[in-house]
């Protein structure tokens, strides 16, 4: 045993020497998808702030749709908080929930570039209300006392100055917090949120999908009272809280070959990974057959998650998230008893553990559920292969 540890401690610090020389400048560096608040932005000529409930007082349907959304609670959202507490105010983390520099009481520079060697000032612009907002209007639409959006300038006629940018027609304008890159020592291919690298391959990404495709539905309506309906997109961003939208995810096919039932699940609905996003989420797909008397018979189940080793090199240590248009099979014997197959799936916000631990240590509190039904009791048809 002792043999082992030594063989293991000698790897992990050949590791880091090669890491060291590869990149001896540090592995983490600023980027402007991390650790860079979207610069200070003054408010657009003809608004009234850059806050969103300014923005409804024209854009109602928009405004309204928003605050329904987890892009409204990025702040506030209890297991974010509690999360921040946990690493100690990690900026990487507030400038993707609080985007805009005017939302953060601190300014962000570093001399090298180098996530560590971050220096802070005071902001005399910080904006508490603002940074209440979350991922607000302002952080994707306005810029330089311009508001940006997909339409192009010779169409509109605003009370302020618009004008037409095409990231809002690419999957880049939420790469830019849905894909952070890895920090520290890492040998992770993918960052801690891979979701816009998860979404660059398989079945919809080349069919030309993008995310807002899926995550922001579209929809024909005035942007504003008195102006004439457009194509345009609702702001909803359904995801993993939205059960509608897990229920999207996967397809079943079950085929019986003799005494046994195979059972393959596709992810055939999402663009990502499933889950996707924090490395503590996990889904849970429970197989069960049902009889002619009503009893229930456990089959089988199957735990989607992503398992990191965060020291002291970060490293995927398992994977079996299925990637778009992946499938994975299971067998089980075929019952006895005539009766139906039925699966139930449940997402994980985290652990039992981990939940626990954020509620002993860093003060979690009215937390939403984090054990969230979203398959029920669906039956899943079966074909024969016996000849």
């Amino acid at each position: 045993m002792k043999k082992i540890i030594i063989t293991i401690s000698t790897l992990i610090i050949l590791l880091l020497g090669i890491l060291f020389i590869l990149n001896p400048t540090g592995i983490y560096e600023l980027t402007d998808k991390t650790a860079k608040y979207i610069p200070l932005q003054e408010i657009p000529e003809g608004s009234i702030s850059l806050k969103a409930k300014d923005c409804g007082v024209c854009h109602v349907e928009i405004y309204q749709e928003w605050q329904t959304s987890l892009h409204a609670k990025a702040f506030i959202d209890p297991f974010f908080t509690a999360y921040l507490k946990k690493d100690k105010g990690d900026p990487t983390c507030s400038v993707c929930h609080t985007p805009l520099e005017n939302q953060s009481p601190i300014i962000l520079t570093s001399d090298s570039g180098h996530y560590d060697d971050l220096i802070t000032t005071p902001n005399p612009n910080y904006d508490p209300e603002l940074q209440k907002e979350g991922v607000t209007c302002a952080a994707c639409h306005v810029k330089d006392g311009v508001i940006l959006g997909p339409y192009r300038k010779k169409e509109l006629n605003a009370p302020h100055p618009v004008a037409y940018d095409e990231k809002f027609l690419k999957k880049s304008l939420c790469k830019q917090c849905h894909e952070v890159p890895s920090k520290d020592f890492s040998l992770m291919k993918e960052g801690i949120c891979s979701t816009g690298m998860e979404s660059n391959t398989g079945i919809w990404s080349a069919r030309g999908y993008i995310c807002q495709d899926c995550h922001m539905p579209a929809i024909k309506r005035p942007l504003m009272a008195g102006y004439p309906e457009r194509e345009g997109r609702k702001h909803l961003w359904p995801g993993a809280y939205s059960k509608s939208q897990l229920q999207k995810v996967f397809t079943f096919k079950a085929e019986k070959n003799d005494n046994t039932i195979s059972i393959t699940i596709t992810n055939s609905g999402a663009g990502h990974k499933a889950p996707t996003g924090d490395t503590d989420r996990f889904i849970i797909l429970d197989f069960f057959w049902i009889d002619q008397l009503g009893e229930k018979t456990e089959l089988t189940s199957i735990e989607f998650k992503r398992q990191v080793i965060w020291q002291p090199i970060m490293f995927v240590l398992s994977d079996n998230r299925l990637s778009p248009g992946e499938s994975t099979q299971l067998n089980v014997a075929y019952p006895e008893t005539a009766g139906a197959l039925y699966v139930n799936g449940t997402y994980h916000v985290m652990t039992e553990r981990s939940l626990n631990r954020l509620r002993d240590k860093y003060e979690l509190k009215n937390e939403w559920e984090v054990n969230r039904p979203f398959i029920e009791q669906q039956k899943i048809d079966i074909h024969s292969t016996t000849n």
